[in-house]
């Protein structure tokens, strides 16, 4: 990385550090719980106990009734699929991208202090790049500097590509978030999600800039598309857009003029709470 990709690294590992030791370290965990049980040891049967616990061959051994406890397995396999498509670079303040950067930054570090295994998907209209899944601190470092020097090969946008590979590619049950804009032309990326989300846990984050959706601009005017580098005059654009569609999956959304650290708190609150 060259001197100006250190220092971004460094502003964004320094803002979300704060973050994470001041609000949501804890919620983290308790939102995001292990898929199964391992066992643990045996202790003495108390009336009352689930019979189904019985350790039979203890109890023959020892002429007492013993049952097995278990402990939640609590390494988790996070995937994070990153939108790197020309309309993250969108923002009349923060750029989307910026957000996007930042949101991954505090998932990873989480990720990091809980011993979760991860892995990246950066995607255009295709995948730009798969980081296989690993943990560790250097291990974070490595997805940073990835997704900072990364050059998409497309500006366009095709998240129904992305959640096929995933399909292919990840084959242990995994919490997965989809950091997007979802500015994607194509309308069949929800029946992929939906899909998807019969194996996996599927989170999108929606990440959007309010200007998108509340144009106040009159007459014609001049756009350029990021994704296709078109330009095309217009006046028929509405007051208000309705924001893209996540479908009825629970989401997280950001404003790239907001902080972000409130809507990542409140959905794992609403998280805890639903159990």
């Amino acid at each position: 990385m060259d001197s100006k990709e250190i220092a971004l690294l460094k502003k964004i590992k320094l803002r979300a550090s704060k973050k994470i030791n001041t609000l949501l370290s804890g919620e983290y965990k308790s939102a995001f719980r292990g898929y199964g049980l391992s066992f643990d040891t045996v202790r003495e049967y108390i009336p009352g106990d689930d019979v189904r616990s019985i350790d039979w061959n203890v109890s023959a051994r020892m002429n007492h009734l013993f049952i097995k406890k278990y402990i939640e397995e609590r390494e988790l396999s996070i995937v994070f699929m990153v939108d790197m498509s020309g309309s993250t670079d969108f923002g009349a303040g923060r750029k989307k991208s910026d957000v996007i950067l930042e949101f991954l930054t505090m998932m990873l570090y989480l990720a990091n202090m809980n011993n979760d295994r991860v892995s990246v998907i950066l995607f255009s209209d295709k995948v730009e790049k798969f980081i296989k899944p690993s943990k560790g601190r250097k291990f974070v470092l490595k997805i940073l500097d990835e997704v900072i020097k990364c050059k998409p090969g497309s500006r366009d946008t095709n998240i129904s590509v992305v959640a096929d590979f995933l399909q292919r590619v990840i084959k242990k049950r995994s919490i997965v978030f989809v950091i997007s804009d979802f500015l994607d032309r194509r309308e069949d990326y929800l029946l992929k999600l939906r899909l998807m989300s019969k194996k996996h846990d599927v989170i999108p984050v929606h990440v959007y800039d309010p200007l998108e959706y509340e144009v106040n601009l009159l007459g014609l005017t001049e756009y350029l598309d990021l994704e296709s580098g078109k330009t095309f005059f217009t006046e028929s654009i509405p007051a208000r857009i309705k924001l893209s569609d996540t479908g009825e999956f629970s989401s997280i959304k950001l404003r790239t003029d907001e902080k972000i650290e409130m809507p990542i708190l409140n959905f794992f609150s609403k998280r805890i709470k639903a159990g």
